[in-house]
């Protein structure tokens, strides 16, 4: 199951990637203008800690999306290790593009579903992710004994 879940996952992500290249965006971009535009993410450590992906990354990620004009950075007034994060106008405007593009490449994915095979879908998957939230809140309780 694992790697047919992984299979899925990357061939949606290629579908996404594909959507993505009419606004210039590689694989990698599009994520985090995202979660910057719908998600209210607004510093490179939750922007990191959101697309799983280390500061370091990130912040080599967010060098090219800066370069392209699409966003900018600038150090928080109260804590100088803060990096604050807002999308340009032509960031916003590209970022609200995204969901549309990924909604598309979704759909194409889900084409020969049928509406409850959809939310059987949706729930069965958000029943695997508690499951392993859970399983991996209770893991870090005992890595906290000695």
């Amino acid at each position: 199951m694992g790697p047919l879940l992984k299979r899925a996952f990357t061939s949606l992500l290629r579908g996404i990637d594909v959507k993505m290249q009419p606004l210039g965006l590689t694989a990698m971009q599009w994520e985090p203008l995202a979660l910057i535009y719908y998600e209210n993410v607004d510093t490179v450590a939750a922007l990191a800690r959101e697309s799983q992906v280390n500061c370091g990354s990130m912040t080599r990620m967010l060098d090219r999306l800066e370069s392209k004009g699409l966003l900018r950075r600038r150090r928080s007034a109260t804590d100088r290790r803060v990096v604050h994060l807002e999308l340009t106008a032509k960031g916003r405007q590209v970022a609200r593009a995204i969901r549309p593009l990924a909604l598309e490449a979704v759909a194409q994915h889900l084409s020969d579903f049928k509406p409850a095979e959809v939310s059987v879908l949706i729930q069965l998957l958000e029943r695997m992710v508690t499951n392993g939230s859970r399983l991996n809140d209770d893991n870090s309780d005992t890595d906290d004994q000695p």
